[in-house]
């Protein structure tokens, strides 16, 4: 009985050793100083994306209309927050002139966060340094907020007015 617990306690002792074959191998001890560099790499994206999301949880971006008279405020999901008719001059606008002004503002504003979300979330959408397998996320950011978004802010500016406008000069038509 007693070199049965001999054996027992010997077969402990070397697992709690490491092996000296495995210890020696340049390659396990290169593979492990991969491994750690990319969970220290890991670690530091995680914390950089909840930065990220703690500054885009906060945010907001407000645009006024071209012709001044609307200024609407979005939060970082795109949601309005906040619309305001600036200096009464709607009381003079039609309701298709008025109704054009508050869809620029919001359409601008919403284009402006979504723009600033891609912003800050494109360092993510880049492969980790050190992990050469491993891509970064692609994401299709016109799907996600409209192809609207990945034109130039003066591009979506005109093709957006030319809309608006035609649709006011019809209206004055009738």
């Amino acid at each position: 009985m007693s070199g049965t617990e001999y054996g027992t306690g010997a077969a402990r002792a070397r697992q709690d050793e490491p092996d000296a074959t495995v210890a020696a191998n340049p390659f396990t001890e290169s593979l492990n100083a991969r491994l750690s560099e990319t969970l220290s790499a890991l670690e530091s994206v995680t914390a950089d994306m909840a930065m990220a999301k703690a500054e885009l949880s906060q945010a907001t971006y407000v645009v006024r209309s071209r012709d001044r008279t609307v200024e609407a405020t979005v939060g970082h999901q795109g949601q309005l927050m906040d619309l305001r008719f600036l200096d009464n001059k709607y009381r003079t606008m039609s309701s298709t002139e008025l109704a054009a002004s508050v869809l620029e503002a919001v359409s601008q504003a919403r284009d402006s966060m979504a723009r600033q979300v891609m912003s800050t979330m494109a360092p993510f959408t880049q492969p980790l340094p050190g992990v050469p397998l491993m891509d970064g996320m692609d994401i299709d950011w016109a799907d996600l907020f409209g192809p609207g978004v990945l034109e130039e802010p003066e591009a979506a500016l005109r093709k957006g007015d030319a809309r608006l406008r035609d649709e006011i000069d019809e209206d004055g038509e009738e």
